[in-house]
């Protein structure tokens, strides 16, 4: 072999060896599956009613009931939610703007105090309705913000012997998790519907904090979705199961379904 060929195949086998290349071999590994979650199929619109159970350390059970109505457009996804049972909480109406090129937006709607709440970027780490998941849960849709995250990859797990790629992530910064309420996950992902199956988040202390596992997911139009999952809340013992039922793809969707001013006017029709 050649001096120069011996040199050069030398540098080549010493950068193989050294940890960097590794390293950076393995984030963009994890970055491409942080973003095969992220760029999941959507469509344009799709409808479904949500079953909330939620669960007590001490077995006492509540259920809520409302409208979901989700959308995916080019500078945008958007999603409603607008509660119809109980009473006490029918007509409260949340409403997300996940835009692609700017500030998220969010809105709540209490029927007590009759007005349209903007909430600030500070509050996604708020729970949801006193469920166990927080606004920013809701708004992610099963899937993690490629600003917020760090990502890399924590071998593979089999369940019910299907293997499952994990993906790990730590908040960026500091204010990221205090935002969001997490300062690391741990998720196991389908490959073939670009869907965590199973989610364990810490607080922002680094202690575990709350599970969620999919139980099925189905497509919808074009989307793969979450027609049932678990939350539980490692530290309280509280637990939020939320099925889907009556989901539909919605393909025209009325614009007003997404105007922060028509929360204020009550549940929509939606067909």
């Amino acid at each position: 072999m050649p001096f120069r060929f011996q040199i050069k195949f030398a540098l080549i086998s010493i950068a193989l060896l050294h940890p960097a290349f590794h390293n950076a071999t393995a984030a963009t590994t994890a970055d491409a599956l942080a973003r095969l979650v992220a760029d999941r199929p959507a469509n344009e619109g799709r409808a479904g009613i949500m079953h909330f159970r939620l669960q007590n350390s001490s077995g006492s059970v509540r259920e809520r009931k409302a409208l979901m109505v989700h959308s995916a457009g080019d500078d945008a996804d958007r999603i409603a939610i607008f509660f119809t049972q109980p009473a006490m909480i029918e007509e409260t109406a949340f409403l997300s703007y996940n835009h692609r090129n700017r500030d998220d937006e969010t809105w709540l709607y209490l029927p007590a105090t009759e007005r349209v709440r903007r909430l600030p970027v500070s509050d996604r780490g708020d729970n949801f309705m006193g469920t166990d998941l927080t606004y920013g849960d809701i708004k992610d849709n099963f899937e993690f913000g490629l600003e917020d995250w760090t990502f890399s990859l924590g071998g593979d797990e089999r369940v019910d012997g299907v293997s499952f790629p994990v993906l790990e992530g730590t908040a960026k910064t500091t204010e990221i998790a205090n935002e969001m309420g997490y300062r690391s996950f741990r998720a196991r992902i389908d490959t073939t519907t670009g869907f965590p199956v199973w989610v364990e988040y810490t607080d922002t202390d680094g202690a575990p904090l709350k599970q969620i596992e999919v139980l099925k997911i189905e497509k919808v139009g074009d989307a793969q979705t979450a027609m049932h999952f678990k939350v539980n809340n490692l530290q309280t013992g509280h637990s939020t199961e939320i099925h889907f039922t009556e989901m539909k793809h919605v393909p025209n969707l009325d614009e007003s379904v997404f105007d922060p001013t028509a929360l204020a006017y009550g549940i929509p029709e939606v067909s």
